[in-house]
């Protein structure tokens, strides 16, 4: 796929990383947009995993993982459910097939080329031949009107004083002749500016597009610098959940039937995973080792080996430990039915909080996360929560670590507040049928 190009109502525009509906943009990652490409270069056909790890990430150890998190970021941007998509469908066992419909952008606001010395509503068309009596003359045959310009190896005064730019037509034979003297020295002048212009065209383009990229990886660096230049490995601490006491398996003679059978299982909320898949794509790229454990199974010692990352909040007993000393912090009522984020130094404010009754019931809310980064004064070891108060509220966290504009707005407003090394930020997301929108910040504190 060539150039920019349409997914549906959405246009594509790989060179800069865009992808724009009804005056809405949003950027990606460039192995996202990669991605994104290569699967609109073959429409409705199913790509193994394998074949988009090799056509993007060509040489490069990665796991699968980096390659679904670069699907979970493009369906959210098409806001396209796995479950009956319209974008991206996922094949079982198979891989992944665009589904939706492709077309190329071809521009129709291109203007034709004149020449520079033609007038606005005029067109002139010149053809470049040899003058038939002198062949120290060359002819300039403009045939709107018939008029021929004859230009002469004579005197600089006589070269300033006829036309030197010339374009071919097509249905006149012309022919120039090596040597002509000053009129070849004029064209291969005129080439040279040419060439030189679009010399300078091409450096601004690759400029901007390094600034582009240099923006956006300065951006994660601004978040994750602290975390991926560490030498130790990062460990990332998940909630998980002990109430399961069996597992229904299928008969493999009938998979329709399913046997339930006693067993000891730790389960996962999978809207965590959601941002895990994210944060290591993060690691990954940065070539950083980490390992992950339930926070059941996270002792302190585990904390001291290395950074952590905290996913979950009311389900993950670490990060309320850890952000309970913190200017923002959880709480909840006793009866457990109304649960927000406080600000310690304004206690009454209860605007960032939801109501448990409301949230099952209607699937339609504000939800609220905390993302922070701080060292950790137990361990002396490098924190950073990503955590709702409900599950759309992590998605919206996970998010906004691993999205480059949301990071350079968040580094925008770290440096007006001194460039302080730790941070803790508060943002909401409204959840609608049980799916979280943006990330938007609601309010940074810096020490």
């Amino acid at each position: 796929m060539q150039g920019d190009f349409r997914i549906d109502d959405w246009l594509i525009q790989p060179q800069i990383n865009s992808v724009e509906k009804e005056g809405k943009t949003w950027h990606l990652e460039p192995k996202v947009m990669q991605v994104l490409v290569h699967l609109a270069s073959h429409p409705n056909e199913v790509l193994s995993k394998d074949r988009l790890l090799e056509a993007v990430w060509h040489n490069t150890f990665v796991g699968d993982d980096v390659l679904v998190r670069c699907i979970s970021e493009i369906r959210y941007v098409f806001g396209d459910d796995p479950k009956s998509s319209r974008v991206i469908q996922t094949i079982p066992k198979g891989g992944y097939r665009l589904i939706a419909a492709v077309t190329s952008e071809v521009s129709t606001d291109v203007e034709p080329v004149k020449s520079v010395i033609a007038k606005p509503e005029t067109v002139f068309r010149y053809n470049l031949a040899l003058d038939a009596e002198k062949e120290s003359h060359i002819a300039v045959i403009d045939d709107s009107n018939n008029q021929t310009f004859q230009w002469s190896q004579g005197s600089d005064e006589d070269q300033t004083t006829h036309p030197t730019i010339v374009l071919d037509e097509p249905h006149r034979s012309s022919t120039l002749h090596e040597g002509v003297g000053a009129g070849a020295s004029s064209n291969r002048h005129f080439w040279s500016i040419v060439a030189g212009a679009s010399l300078v065209i091409l450096l601004g383009c690759l400029a901007a597009a390094y600034a582009w990229k240099s923006m956006h990886r300065s951006a994660l660096d601004f978040f994750w610098g602290p975390v991926v230049n560490t030498n130790e490995p990062v460990l990332i601490c998940i909630a998980d959940q002990n109430q399961y006491a069996a597992v229904a398996l299928r008969d493999s003679a009938d998979p329709t039937r399913q046997i339930l059978l006693k067993d000891n299982l730790t389960a996962v909320v999978i809207d965590d995973l959601n941002a895990v898949i994210q944060i290591t794509g993060i690691l990954k790229s940065n070539d950083k080792p980490y390992s992950l454990k339930g926070e059941g199974l996270t002792n302190l010692t585990d904390l001291r080996s290395g950074p952590t990352v905290f996913v979950g909040a009311f389900d993950n007993a670490w990060t309320l430990r850890l952000t309970n000393p913190l200017r923002y912090h959880f709480a909840n009522t006793p009866e457990m039915t109304q649960f927000r984020i406080v600000d310690s130094e304004s206690p009454s404010q209860s605007n960032w909080g939801i109501n448990r009754v409301e949230q099952m019931a209607t699937n339609n809310y504000r939800d609220y996360a905390i993302v922070a980064r701080f060292t950790d004064g137990n361990t002396g070891k490098l924190a950073v929560v990503i955590a709702g108060i409900g599950r759309g509220g992590t998605i919206a966290a996970g998010e906004l670590v691993t999205n480059p504009t949301s990071l350079t707005q968040l580094a925008n407003t770290a440096r007006a507040s001194g460039n302080k090394k730790n941070m803790e930020i508060v943002l909401s997301t409204q959840i609608i049928d049980g799916q979280p929108g943006s990330p938007k910040i609601e309010a940074a504190y810096f020490w």
